[in-house]
C-alpha cells in the first residue's frame, strides 16, 4: 500500500492500545469482533485508507499484527498522553501529518478517515466533531505533534483541543463514535448472526447465499474461511464437512429449500461423524438426493452452538485447521440432537 498523499506529504496512522483495559477484563486490543481482533479492525481501517506507515502503541505482553510498525509503551498507567508522545516520536521524518486513532473505536472506518484527510489544509488540527465536541480520530500536520509535548494523564488531545477551537477543523458526525471500554459497549456496536449467533460489526453491503441464514457479516467470514480451503491443501481436505457445518448452523426460513439444505448436510453430518463416510460419497449421496426433489420437513433449529465459523478461523496451520473443523460438526451435530433420531432414519432410507 502506498502511502497516502494530498499534494504535499504522506499521511501515518497511530493507534493508540496501550490501555489497561481494567474495566474490559481481558486486553482490548486482543478481543475479538466478529473474525478479526480489536486492533486488527483499526489496523484494517488505517491502511484501507491508505495510510503508511502504520504504527501501533501497545503494551508489552500484547503482540501486533506483522503489518504494523510496533511502538512499546512500558508505562501504560501514564495514561493515554504518554502513548501518544511515544507514537508521533515515532514517525520519521518525511511524514508530515497523521492520523491518531484509538485501538477501542471499532467503528471507525475508511470512509470516516478519508474525510478527515480531506478536510486538511485550513488548519494543523482536524478532528471528528459530534454533539459540539471534537474527539478522535484526530489529523496532526506534522507542526501540530507539540501539542502532545505538554499532556498528562488519560485524556489525550480531547481538552486541549476542546479549548483551542481556532486550531481545529471539525469533520461533523451525528452521533458521537462509541468507546468499547466493558463487555456491554461492545454488544451494543456488534449485532449477531441470526443462524449461528456470532457476534459481528455490522456489515452495510447486503451479499448473502439465497438459502443460507447468515448475516452478510458472517457470511463473509465463511467467505475467509472457503478462501483458506481453495487455497490450501492441507485446509481443503474437510471442505466438504466446514460446508455441512455452515449450512446446518443457518438454516434460514421454513422454505424448500433452506429445508432440503438442512436435511442433507444433517444426514452428511451423521454419515461422516457416526459412520466415517468419506467426503466422495457424502457428494455423491447428497447429489443423489438433491435430484429426487424431496420436500422435506422443517426441523426446528437449536437455540445455540458452542462453537462457529470464528472459532474454526483461529486455525494458524492445516492440520490444526482439520482438527477444529471436527470439533465444530462435533457440537453441531450435539446441538440438533433432538432431530438424531429423525436424520438417522433419513439417513437408512437413503441407503
Amino acid at each position: 500500500m502506498r502511502p497516502v498523499e494530498t499534494g504535499r506529504a504522506a499521511v501515518a496512522a497511530v493507534i493508540l492500545a496501550a490501555g489497561a483495559s481494567s474495566r474490559f477484563g481481558s486486553p482490548k486490543p486482543l478481543v475479538r469482533v466478529g473474525s478479526r481482533t480489536m486492533l486488527q479492525v483499526a489496523v484494517d481501517a488505517a491502511t484501507g485508507a491508505g495510510l503508511a506507515p502504520v504504527l501501533a502503541v501497545l503494551s508489552p505482553e500484547v503482540p501486533a499484527p506483522a503489518t504494523v510498525t510496533v511502538v512499546r509503551n512500558a508505562r501504560p498507567e501514564r495514561g493515554m498522553s504518554r502513548s501518544l508522545q511515544l507514537g508521533l516520536a515515532a514517525i520519521a521524518p518525511d511524514v508530515e501529518a497523521a492520523i491518531v486513532l484509538l485501538g477501542d473505536q471499532p467503528t471507525v472506518d475508511v470512509a470516516l478517515l478519508h474525510r478527515l484527510l480531506g478536510a486538511r489544509g485550513a488548519t494543523p488540527v482536524v478532528a471528528v466533531r459530534a454533539g459540539g465536541l471534537v474527539g478522535p480520530p484526530v489529523l496532526l500536520e506534522r507542526g501540530a505533534f507539540e501539542l502532545a509535548g505538554g499532556l498528562s494523564g488519560d485524556v489525550g488531545l480531547r481538552r486541549l483541543l476542546r479549548t483551542e477551537a481556532r486550531l481545529v477543523t471539525p469533520v461533523d458526525l451525528p452521533e458521537p463514535i462509541p468507546d468499547v471500554d466493558e463487555p456491554a459497549d461492545l454488544e451494543a456496536v456488534t449485532e449477531p448472526c441470526p443462524g449461528c449467533g456470532a457476534w459481528f460489526l455490522p456489515q452495510a453491503i447486503d451479499e448473502t447465499h439465497p438459502y443460507i441464514g447468515a448475516s452478510p457479516a458472517c457470511w463473509a467470514a465463511y467467505g475467509e474461511l472457503l478462501a483458506r480451503e481453495f487455497g490450501d491443501a492441507t485446509y481443503g481436505r474437510v471442505h466438504r464437512h466446514s460446508a455441512d457445518v455452515y449450512a446446518v448452523q443457518h438454516p434460514g426460513i421454513d422454505d424448500r429449500r433452506q429445508r432440503q439444505s438442512v436435511a442433507l448436510h444433517l444426514i452428511a453430518l451423521h454419515r461422516w461423524l457416526e459412520e466415517g463416510c468419506e467426503p466422495r460419497q457424502l457428494n455423491a449421496e447428497t447429489q443423489r438426493l438433491a435430484a429426487e426433489a424431496r420436500d422435506w420437513p422443517w426441523l426446528e433449529p437449536p437455540a445455540g452452538y458452542p462453537m462457529t465459523v470464528l472459532d474454526v478461523l483461529d486455525a494458524r496451520s492445516g492440520s490444526e485447521h482439520v482438527d477444529l473443523v471436527r470439533r465444530w460438526a462435533e457440537t453441531a451435530w450435539r446441538a440438533w440432537s433432538a432431530h438424531h433420531a429423525t436424520v438417522r432414519r433419513w439417513a437408512a432410507e437413503a441407503g
